[in-house]
C-alpha cells in the first residue's frame, strides 16, 4: 500500500456539524473497524474540531479511489484532496 495525505474540506458548516455529531460517541476501535479493509487503511487524523473547515488524514491505500470507497457516503461530505506521499520521514522521539 502507498501513503496518502488527504485534506478533507467540509462542503458546508452544516456538513461539519453532521460529521462531528455522528462521530462524537465513536471510539477509536469503532473508527478503525469502519475505516480499514484490504484496499485502504485509515491511519491518523488531525483536526481543529468545529473551529475549521478542513481535516487532514494519513491513509495507507492501494489508490485514491480505495480511500473514497472506504469512506463510502461520508466522502460526499467533503472535497477530498488526495495526494500520494511516497517520501515519508519519521523523526519522532
Amino acid at each position: 500500500m502507498k501513503d496518502y495525505m488527504v485534506a478533507h474540506t467540509f462542503k458546508s458548516e452544516e456538513m461539519r456539524e453532521q460529521y462531528f455529531e455522528a462521530t462524537k460517541d465513536m471510539t477509536a476501535d469503532d473508527i478503525r473497524k469502519n475505516m480499514k479493509n484490504e484496499n485502504a487503511n485509515f491511519q491518523m487524523n488531525w483536526n481543529n474540531e468545529k473551529n475549521d473547515m478542513v481535516m487532514f488524514c494519513w491513509w495507507k491505500a492501494n489508490s485514491p479511489e480505495a480511500i473514497t470507497d472506504t469512506l463510502g457516503e461520508m466522502a460526499d461530505m467533503f472535497h477530498n484532496d488526495i495526494k500520494e506521499m511516497p517520501n515519508v520521514m519519521d523523526v519522532t522521539d
